[in-house]
């Protein structure tokens, strides 16, 4: 299991998407099962890493998905810290000068053994430990309304942007969940560094044929970085079907594998975040229903072909909802493939009544 998470890290969001994603690759585990290792073990982590998502990988691997993504000087910021920089001159800072203080603040706030609930007090906890490093000047600026979002100051919101950067630096790491609020701690982490070539690789490994300007909005980050990054790999691979593949997976090319059978993928699989959306699904029209900016469906697999949508709902903790959309009317023998894969889903969720509807 730990090498199917690790092979290009797991996303995590929403909560659960990890424990699908494995799901549809390791049949015999339980979602209760899968967290029971991330939370109560050191094997497996998960913080914030490609793309600013919360990523679950094998702990032994941080050096891949956490140290790998630093940027070097000139290379920020990162999609997901770009929406600050308008809101530096006003804070009085430079990008790096408020990553400095935010690590310095993340570390101190949490200390081995410390938990922080809830995004928002971790956001709360940091921003008045950077205050203490604050020279007065700062202050009224930090503490000013934020223009990211209510009851927040532009300070919270400053350690909110740069918390990203600061996980890949090994400070700040998903701990249990309580309920439906995720939780912060300091991670336990091995002392390993220099993964960005086994970054780069595992990427082409998995999506090749592929090219760097896809690897590039994979991981997030700046065109620079982006660039520096794919320079690693260059003489390890070769050019095939207007992309590249590393040379040592061309055998694979000559081989028939079939993804046989039917598949309930997340919105967020692993499968799903291909390059070649024309080869999963060739209808555009179609291609916009699965891939959505913001609140994608599932999609519905069979053969290797995206044949429809879905989506799960669970009212209460025993029951499971699963409505599907077929992109064109299924066959009764795929409607049969398609209610096995429900129960197994159901199964692995371990709730006792399930439902499966068609829209």
């Amino acid at each position: 299991m730990f090498d199917i998470v690790g092979t290009i890290g797991m996303q995590n969001s929403p909560p659960g998407a990890w424990e699908q994603a494995v799901f549809n690759r390791v049949r015999g585990v339980t979602a209760a099962g899968l967290r029971h290792v991330l939370e109560e073990g050191n094997a497996l982590c998960q913080a914030w890493s490609f793309r600013g998502a919360p990523v679950v990988f094998p702990s032994r691997d941080s050096n891949v998905f956490l140290d790998a993504l630093i940027a070097e000087k000139g290379e920020e910021p990162w999609i997901y810290t770009a929406g600050l920089v308008p809101s530096l001159d006003k804070l009085g800072l430079d990008y790096a000068t408020l990553l400095v203080l935010v690590v310095d603040a993340t570390g101190g706030v949490l200390q081995p053994g410390v938990t922080v609930v809830g995004k928002t007090q971790l956001d709360t906890l940091v921003a008045k430990q950077v205050e203490k490093q604050l020279p007065a000047t700062r202050m009224a600026a930090w503490q000013s309304p934020s223009p990211y979002g209510a009851n927040q100051t532009l300070g919270q919101a400053a350690v909110s942007f740069m918390l990203r950067p600061a996980s890949f630096l090994g400070q700040v790491a998903f701990g249990p969940r309580r309920g439906q609020t995720p939780t912060f701690i300091h991670p336990t982490l091995p002392p390993v560094v220099g993964g960005a070539r086994e970054l780069v690789r595992r990427f082409v490994h998995a999506y090749g044929p592929t090219n760097r300007q896809e690897f590039t909005k994979w991981l997030g980050s700046s065109t620079a970085q982006g660039k520096r990054l794919w320079r690693l790999i260059e003489q390890e691979v070769t050019q095939v079907n207007g992309g590249v593949m590393l040379a040592e997976d061309l055998p694979v090319l000559t081989e028939l594998h079939s993804l046989g059978g039917v598949r309930l993928l997340g919105p967020h699989d692993p499968f799903l975040d291909a390059n070649g959306r024309d080869l999963l699904l060739a209808d555009k029209q179609k291609q916009r229903q699965v891939w959505r900016t913001v609140g994608s469906p599932g999609a519905a697999l069979n053969q290797g072909q995206i044949v429809g949508s879905w989506r799960q709902q669970r009212k209460q903790r025993d029951k499971l909802t699963i409505t599907v959309t077929p992109f064109s009317p299924f066959s009764s023998e795929l409607k049969k493939e398609i209610a096995a894969e429900a129960q197994d889903y159901a199964d692995f969720l371990q709730v006792t009544d399930h439902e499966l509807t068609y829209n």
